[in-house]
């Protein structure tokens, strides 16, 4: 007798879904009659009637009842034995959100080298902004700044760079502002603050110059305008070293001092915990490594 036609038992379960051929029909983009002749095709082969005609509406004897039963479960294994091979064969996404400052300065440099190493993991990078939320239904894995350590649901949270400050400057403003060996020197140059003056009130202290009329604040509402001042030699920036640290080592901006202020705040990654989570384990290991110090 041979194999069960497997097309003809496909098109009696949908006509059993429908409950009438066109339904069928309309779901497989086949016609009324095609249907009808896979379900003479189908109980030719079983050797019984599946159902009675009445008018447009069929009625399904207890064969028809129990076979469509088995190929629902049997179609639903198939489909989900296949989406499984898919999944493993496809590239897979994750959805990285990024505080900007983080993103420019140091996770987009490095990019390349993650690519290299896992070629077949895609990769979203949309931007974290401080003090918005995050939706983390969306997100596999964040990268903030906060001050205590992120507690959120289904979410791992570690530490992975530190907030401290410290002053810097391009090496065109060191020529052209020997000295700045002090806090009395740095105090009596261009301070460029980012958001508000509070970081230099911090790190000053007592030097932090009196306001006058010759020289008015200059203030960057972000990180990354604030770092392109710096680095055009508009005056000297309290940054975190740990995100311009590529500036450092490149000799693009000099650090001017050993002296460090924090306010607390850190930047934290956060990943996403599932029982299927091996690309977010992946990048989130070689986040933390790209991250540790040298």
């Amino acid at each position: 007798m041979g194999y069960a036609p497997l097309n003809a038992l496909k098109v009696f379960e949908a006509v059993f879904r429908h409950g009438t051929f066109y339904g069928a029909a309309e779901e497989l983009n086949v016609t009324p009659s095609a249907i009808s002749h896979q379900m003479r095709h189908l109980e030719d082969w079983l050797g019984t009637s599946l159902f009675d005609r009445r008018g447009k509406q069929l009625k399904f004897g207890s064969h028809a009842v129990s076979l469509a039963g088995a190929l629902r479960l049997a179609f639903s294994d198939i489909d989900r034995a296949c989406q499984e091979v898919r999944r493993k064969n496809k590239n897979q996404q994750l959805t990285v959100a990024v505080i900007p400052s983080v993103a420019i300065c140091w996770l987009i440099p490095r990019l390349a080298l993650f690519r290299e190493l896992e070629p077949k993991i895609d990769l979203k990078i949309v931007y974290a902004i401080f003090g918005h939320e995050i939706n983390f239904e969306d997100v596999d894995i964040a990268i903030i700044y906060a001050k205590d350590k992120p507690v959120i649901p289904k979410m791992e949270a570690v530490q992975f760079l530190s907030g401290s400050s410290t002053p810097v400057c391009s090496q065109s403003f060191i020529a052209s502002h020997p000295d700045l060996d002090t806090p009395e020197a740095i105090a009596r140059c261009n301070l460029l603050h980012d958001t508000d003056t509070t970081g230099w009130h911090d790190w000053l202290g007592e030097a932090y110059p009196a306001k006058n009329d010759q020289l008015a604040d200059l203030v960057f509402g972000d990180f990354n305008l604030l770092r392109a001042a710096v680095l055009a030699g508009q005056g000297i920036a309290l940054c975190p070293t740990a995100i311009i640290r590529d500036d450092l080592e490149a000799g693009r901006l000099e650090q001017l001092s050993d002296r460090t202020i924090n306010g607390e705040y850190n930047y934290f990654v956060l990943r996403r915990t599932s029982p299927e989570s091996a690309p977010v384990d992946i990048f989130f290991t070689w986040l933390t490594r790209m991250a540790a110090p040298v």
